[in-house]
């Protein structure tokens, strides 16, 4: 009994140590499930528009008594114009209207005045001193000393008496082309119809520069060439008023006289003594001889 007595007090103290071991201890969680489920997609549905279409608008007749009524024609009045009286003008004076200078053409020395080739005849007044410390001599000298009015315009000879030159002479149709050989150098002079001339320097040079332009002139009439040729291609303003030439050039020999304001040259192949005033144009005149 005694021996039972023990083994039922290690059996209690057994069961008294689990049960006092299962107190100690936390109780476990409760676990609670998560559902996962998944979400619907929405379904879209188009919207289609659609017009409703309006009812048509009816017209409605109107009463022609409900119409304006239309009114009697109006008649517009013109209006006439502003008269305005006229202003007495202005009525210049009379004045003595510029004549263009033409080429003067002298009679020879003691001859009788006849007209020049669409020029100014002036007639020979009474020779007499000039003033001058020379006078010049030969055809020029006379021609010089034969109008007072030559040597007003030209001046006093720089020398005593003129000197020979080579000269070349061409006509055009409204002027001509005069080329002399003056001492230290070469000179073209273009004398216009209009009584001007313009001097240049003959700067053509043989085997150098062409003999002509190539111009093909009307018929009758010639392209100056050389010399000429040169001055009248590359001056417009010559070429337009000299025209073409009327005949071939004509080679002599010349004289040739300067003076204070200007020249004078005796041309025998053209007849003529050009006397030519220095200016802004210069002018120039011809005499027979």
């Amino acid at each position: 009994m005694a021996r039972r007595g023990v083994i039922w007090t290690v059996v209690i103290a057994l069961a008294a140590s689990v049960t006092a071991c299962g107190v100690l201890r936390d109780a476990p969680p409760t676990v609670t499930p998560i559902y996962i489920t998944a979400t619907p997609v929405p379904v879209i549905v188009p919207i289609v528009a659609t017009e409703t279409p309006s009812p048509s608008p009816v017209l409605a007749a109107t009463s022609a008594a409900l119409l304006p009524t239309r009114g009697p024609e109006r008649t517009a009045t013109p209006t006439l114009p502003q008269v305005i009286t006229p202003t007495p003008s202005f009525t210049p004076t009379t004045t003595d209207t510029p004549v263009t200078p033409g080429p003067v053409y002298y009679p020879p020395v003691g001859g009788v005045a006849v007209a020049g080739s669409g020029g100014i005849v002036v007639g020979v007044p009474g020779g007499g001193a000039t003033g001058c410390a020379t006078v010049p001599g030969g055809t020029i000298g006379a021609i010089y000393q034969s109008d007072p009015s030559i040597a007003a315009a030209i001046g006093c000879p720089l020398s005593g008496a003129p000197i020979s030159v080579a000269s070349a002479y061409q006509p055009f149709q409204n002027g001509l082309m005069i080329w002399i050989a003056a001492p230290g150098q070469s000179l073209i002079y273009a004398l216009y119809g209009n009584g001007t001339y313009q001097r240049f320097n003959d700067t053509f040079v043989e085997g150098v520069d062409p003999s002509s332009g190539g111009a093909v002139a009307p018929p009758g009439l010639l392209e100056p060439v050389r010399g000429f040729g040169k001055v009248w291609r590359e001056n417009p303003s010559a070429r337009d008023t000299l025209g073409w030439a009327l005949t071939g050039e004509s080679g002599g020999t010349a004289e040739f006289l300067s003076f204070e304001r200007g020249e004078m040259v005796r041309v025998p192949q053209a007849g003529q003594t050009y006397i030519l005033i220095t200016g802004a144009p210069g002018t120039w005149s011809a005499r027979a001889g």
